[in-house]
């Protein structure tokens, strides 16, 4: 069941994480451009700094070793790391997931590796982007392909995730379709059919029969 569509991912983000351990992967956020480190991180809508100025023990991990460099010198807790096979050596309240799995070459290692790092009554939050968003058709029509980002690997839809997610030890429990403003000629079928908004969110925690591979 979806709890509805929304605007903003951030509200409902923010509801988990202002209290316990967050562990926001990708914190660096190489999808906001194409620039630098220091020019992304720059920008105020950073998901990693909106969650730590509501929380601080909060740990980013990102494979830019630049741009956790220069987190790092900013005063945040930062670790540059492979979310695929990294031992942060702790467990977390929340996991953060924010458009990253499909930069993964292994989205199955990666999230059994996460059930490794969330507490027992812990809660992960992955956002991704829809295959299905309406948008993609008007880029074909008028590029001849649908405009993504140029490292995704793989593509998700909240069915192929549930499935995903139930096969590596979580259990979903929340979900939300996210369509941020955009041209009405771009998303207009949004408006009968939330299965077609640009990205979606989905909420998991440990299943209660889930088997940790290993300690950490």
């Amino acid at each position: 069941m979806f709890g509805g569509k929304i605007r903003d991912r951030f509200p409902i983000i923010e509801q988990y994480c202002r209290t316990g351990a967050v562990l926001d992967l990708g914190c660096v956020d190489s999808r906001i451009d194409r620039g630098s480190a220091a020019d992304r991180i720059a920008k105020p809508n950073l998901l990693f700094k909106r969650i730590s100025e509501i929380n601080p023990d909060v740990v980013g991990l990102d494979i830019d070793a630049d741009g956790i460099k220069l987190l790092q010198e900013m005063g945040f807790k930062a670790v540059c790391g492979n979310a695929e096979t990294v031992d942060l050596q702790r467990k977390f309240d929340v996991i953060v997931a924010g458009e990253i799995i499909e930069h993964l070459e292994n989205p199955g290692l990666f999230l059994r590796n996460m059930l490794r790092h969330l507490s027992g009554d812990g809660v992960l939050i992955i956002s991704t982007p829809n295959p299905f968003y309406s948008g993609f058709t008007w880029k074909i029509w008028r590029y001849g392909r649908p405009m993504i980002h140029e490292e995704h690997m793989g593509w998700q839809d909240p069915t192929t995730m549930d499935q995903l997610l139930r096969r590596t030890g979580f259990e979903p429990f929340e979900r939300y379709w996210i369509q941020p403003p955009r041209p009405l000629h771009k998303v207009w079928k949004t408006l009968f059919r939330p299965y077609f908004c640009s990205s979606f969110m989905t909420l998991a925690r440990p299943a209660k029969t889930s088997v940790v591979p290993s300690k950490i």
